[in-house]
């Protein structure tokens, strides 16, 4: 049996149609239950890119209506508080939120009694050298990609600090176990076990039909610099973390990928495994 959880934060992703009413309802739930709960339901919750400190402050868990988008968004803006998470699924595919919508008061019962399970997933750790600050997080991926919609870009991968090899294609991804089954999957990279270590990286659309995605050990240390591709053209790119925080880049910044230390800890009820949520999902 694992920790009961008395203290809940609740997100809702307000534009996902029910969502904002269903997060009333949890929370008149739990407060039903004598136990505390706060609500975030709106951007005026976030603020310089993380949740507000009153509402995430003594939190034992995150309970997130919406979708995998929802999710992953959560993820960053409670990052200094990394608190475990469960999702409930208001979209479409759903391999992040592991409860229906109306499952969610059963749920809300296992959590109090400890009833559940825990999977540890791996994130990504990423900067623009000489650029950035602060080191970003990246649940699913890092991606380098075109800013203009009609060229190529020229991008050198370098492993540990030696010379991999050069992409001319609209991007590249690097992507976590979690994240192979979103842009790595559609741009026709594998699906990997999100309970597992490693990294991949998926060309996008590249020139050279042989450049395929391959798998790197998950402490590998990834560099991707912008070149010059020709002395006329707007090189520009952009790199994107989970799509949630964009980079604008121009030729010659370095991209520096590595894992992080930190994890995410979902809290999981499905006696579905990630190969039948898979299939069902995919058959979908």
């Amino acid at each position: 049996m694992n920790r009961r959880i008395t203290k809940f934060l609740i997100i809702a992703n307000y534009s996902k149609k029910g969502a904002v009413e269903a997060a009333n309802r949890v929370l008149e739930y739990i407060e039903d239950k004598g136990l505390e709960a706060k609500i975030s339901i709106s951007d005026e919750d976030i603020k310089d890119g993380l949740i507000r400190e009153d509402l995430i402050k003594d939190a034992e868990c995150a309970i997130v209506l919406g979708g995998d988008g929802t999710l992953i968004r959560a993820v960053h803006t409670i990052r200094k508080h990394p608190i475990p998470m469960v999702g409930v699924n208001f979209g479409t595919i759903g391999f992040l939120t592991d409860v229906d919508i109306e499952d969610t008061q059963s749920m809300i019962d296992r959590l109090i009694e400890g009833d559940y399970e825990t999977e540890e997933r791996m994130l990504l750790s990423g900067t623009v050298r000489g650029v950035m600050e602060e080191r970003m997080i990246a649940l699913n991926d890092i991606v380098v990609a075109r800013s203009d919609a009609l060229r190529l870009i020229a991008l050198r991968i370098s492993l540990n600090g030696q010379f991999f090899d050069e992409y001319e294609a609209d991007g590249v991804i690097v992507s976590t176990p979690t994240g192979s089954t979103g842009y790595n999957l559609s741009a026709g990279g594998p699906v990997v076990n999100p309970k597992t270590s490693l990294l991949v990286i998926t060309p996008i659309s590249p020139f050279a039909m042989a450049k395929k995605s391959i798998v790197f050990d998950a402490d590998d240390k990834v560099e991707i610099e912008l070149m010059e591709k020709r002395k006329d053209q707007d090189d520009g790119a952009l790199v994107s973390f989970d799509g949630y925080e964009n980079i604008q880049l121009q030729v010659g910044d370095v991209v520096d990928i590595r894992r992080s230390k930190h994890t995410v800890t979902l809290l999981r009820f499905s006696d579905m495994n990630f190969y039948e949520r898979l299939r069902s999902k995919i058959r979908n």
